[in-house]
């Protein structure tokens, strides 16, 4: 008997090491992720819908400081001049240029797709530390894969989530999204990693989301990035949204 009593021990006291460790990860993520002080982004969407025989394509510009986005959609035609402005989760609003007015989206909306797509706009929030606690499933070859599940009332878009992290870049590969009856629903991965080593900042190339519930996919391939620009706060206000400056 006392010759397991030192390994059940060793076990008790690593537990909590582990889910620190884990959530300092997180954390350098979540950090990495916001590092740049502004970013502007063009993004070609390639989306396929459920039963279609050809995906559609799409074109936005992103306007990112920090937490908050403008994006502006450019093609297709019909969505040509539609805005959305994300300042925090539970905050986002969207410009129709065919009503001319600046609307509340919703936050359960948030959670759907958007714009047609198998991403939804929480899906593009660049952090995780706020609404999930972490646990380290496992670490090896430069990756680590976490456990994220939703921290008490909050706002986290899924029930749990596996997620894979390049732990040299900081930066996810892999994001593995489940419901609360624990069910894979959707499944991102980021490739094609661009770093700028002046402003030690990152940025995925190729952004590929399956819809596992819809038999859908979703690609987000970038096509323009610049990088620490200056952007104005007033880019990032209900105001500009109309606008369109």
């Amino acid at each position: 008997m006392r010759t397991w009593i030192p390994t059940f021990v060793a076990l008790l006291l690593a537990a909590p090491a582990l889910a620190a460790d884990a959530n300092t990860i997180m954390a350098e993520a979540d950090a990495a992720m916001n590092r740049a002080d502004d970013q502007t982004i063009t993004w070609q969407i390639v989306n396929m819908k459920p039963g279609a025989k050809e995906p559609e394509n799409m074109l936005f510009v992103s306007q990112v400081k920090k937490t908050k986005t403008l994006t502006s959609f450019d093609e297709p035609a019909n969505l040509k001049g539609t805005r959305v402005l994300v300042l925090a989760r539970s905050q986002m609003y969207i410009y129709l240029p065919q009503y001319q007015k600046v609307r509340r989206i919703a936050s359960h909306v948030t959670k759907q797709g958007f714009m047609g797509t198998s991403f939804s706009q929480a899906d593009m929030n660049s952090s995780f530390g706020d609404v999930y606690d972490a646990t380290l499933v496992s670490e090896a070859d430069g990756q680590a894969v976490l456990e994220l599940k939703a921290k008490p009332d909050s706002d986290a878009p899924y029930a749990k989530a596996m997620v894979t992290i390049d732990t040299e870049m900081d930066h996810p590969l892999e994001l593995k999204y489940f419901n609360d009856k624990g069910e894979n629903v959707k499944t991102e991965k980021r490739t094609e990693y661009e770093c700028n080593d002046e402003h030690n900042v990152c940025l995925a190339g190729v952004m590929r989301m399956e819809d596992h519930t819809r038999s859908a996919w979703t690609e987000l391939r970038r096509k323009g990035w610049e990088l620490n620009s200056g952007l104005s706060d007033d880019v990032f206000t209900t105001r500009n949204l109309q606008r369109g400056e």
